[in-house]
């Protein structure tokens, strides 16, 4: 998709409030779509479905077959009388590829989701959800299971806790600066976007997540003891011991009320 069609549908739907990737962030994610050609793409962080829709477009255009959008909710926070994703099927209206929404789910539910043959894994994501830490870490770890391919997890709102007086959503920029610098892929002219390669030995990925959790935690409340324990379940069940132990050692020294 040419950049002066993303604009013209980006200027058509976008309204203040939306709080959405920008134009040339978009066009950011179309030339790794582009250079990596993924056939399954998910999405975490639905939304109003303008990024879902034009990420579905770009896919479609270079031979994509699959798309899915999660969200912890289906209540769009732009405007609450509309419901998540209402944007992707006008963005994306006649294209080949499947599209699929999954309200009231997180990262952490893809196993019940996708239980099934590795053809189900993707090849690329995009994460645009909880920025607060340790949120973005959580949806790469739980993704990585899940990934083949280019595993490219984008990420958006790197410079977030810049503009926040009580910085909550430093989640991103602990991310980015944890990976390594040679698995880090940079907006050549933005820095509030960004994507992280996954190719990477399974013990050097658990470093980086052990030392993003070890960075001290900025939600607003603790994770529910439910979703903490099926958290901690799922690094037991696809991670090792040492990935697991320093879960467990955060959680208890950040998981707390403030």
């Amino acid at each position: 998709m040419r950049d002066d069609r993303i604009k013209q549908i980006f200027d058509q739907v976008w309204k203040p409030g939306y709080g959405s990737v920008s134009c040339g962030e978009l066009s950011f994610i179309q030339t790794l779509i582009q250079r990596n050609r993924p056939r399954r793409f998910i999405e975490i962080g639905m939304a109003s479905g303008l990024s879902g829709g034009f990420i579905a477009s770009f896919m479609a255009e270079n031979g994509g077959e699959y798309f899915t959008s999660l969200d912890h909710d289906n209540t769009f926070f732009g405007d609450t009388s509309k419901t998540n994703g209402f944007l992707m099927e006008e963005i994306c209206a006649g294209g080949t590829i499947a599209i699929e929404k999954r309200p009231f789910r997180t990262s952490i539910d893809l196993p019940d989701l996708f239980p099934g043959t590795f053809d189900q894994a993707f090849d690329m994501a995009f994460v645009d959800a909880n920025h607060a830490h340790p949120w973005p870490i959580i949806d790469t770890l739980c993704l990585c299971p899940f990934m083949r391919g280019s595993r490219i997890v984008i990420h958006h709102d790197l410079n977030l806790f810049r503009k926040q007086d009580a910085v909550v959503g430093i989640g991103p920029k602990y991310l980015h600066d944890q990976f390594p610098a040679d698995r880090r892929i940079n907006h050549p002219a933005s820095s509030n976007i960004f994507a992280v390669s996954l190719d990477m030995p399974l013990h050097v990925f658990e470093d980086v997540v052990i030392n993003a959790l070890s960075l001290p935690w900025s939600l607003r409340s603790p994770l529910p003891v439910i979703f903490l324990e099926k958290f901690l379940s799922f690094v037991e069940r696809f991670y090792g011991k040492a990935l697991l132990g320093g879960a467990e050692a955060a959680a208890k020294k950040f998981n707390v009320k403030k």
